[in-house]
């Protein structure tokens, strides 16, 4: 990864993601890994791994990168809300399918002021750097060409009813498409 990147501000940084460029993706993602794994650390949700609330925020943070317009946030906190929302519907969806009663779900939600920004070492930046590839990988491999649009317009901000028109399908196929798509990307 270049220094440059290192001081391109995160607008700068999304319009670069926007255009493909993966080392600005990879950028931001090391930005914001150390806001997701402690917002992952908030949840204990019986049987489902930090690790997997981790991935969530990833996918939380890549459809913060496609939506961020700029004009009612700055990007940190947009990217907050949109990584909080997608490990709550994650945690959501663990506890209903497992059909366990609210009370065994606990969050530590306690925010820390002002630190959103930490250093990442440069092992932790390859770790970053690899995990991202294979979350790439995982969508390229394990889903379905179906799966594949439909993750990419729920990720452009797209309702299920709008994803199942654009796609000419029932709202029921693309919450079950979407389901499978958690399910795939948090096994091994």
């Amino acid at each position: 990864m270049t220094r440059a990147l290192k001081n391109l501000t995160d607008e700068a940084l999304i319009l670069s993601a926007r255009r493909g460029d993966d080392e600005a993706v990879t950028e931001l993602v090391t930005r914001y890994l150390p806001m997701i794994r402690r917002r992952g650390a908030r949840y204990f949700l019986p049987g489902m791994e930090a690790e997997d609330l981790v991935q969530e925020g990833l996918i939380g943070l890549l459809k913060a990168i496609r939506l961020y317009d700029g004009r009612q946030s700055a990007f940190p906190t947009f990217a907050y809300l949109c990584v909080g929302s997608t490990m709550a519907a994650a945690a959501k969806a663990a506890l209903s399918q497992k059909s366990r009663p609210l009370s065994d779900y606990a969050t530590l939600e306690v925010l820390e002021a002002g630190s959103l920004e930490q250093p990442v070492s440069p092992e932790e930046e390859l770790i970053i750097a690899e995990q991202l590839a294979e979350l790439e990988g995982k969508i390229q491999t394990r889903l379905s060409g179906f799966e594949q649009k439909a993750l990419t317009l729920y990720l452009s901000g797209h309702s299920y009813t709008e994803i199942s028109q654009l796609l000419h399908t029932t709202s029921k196929a693309v919450d079950n498409a979407l389901q499978r798509v958690r399910r795939k990307l948090r096994s091994p």
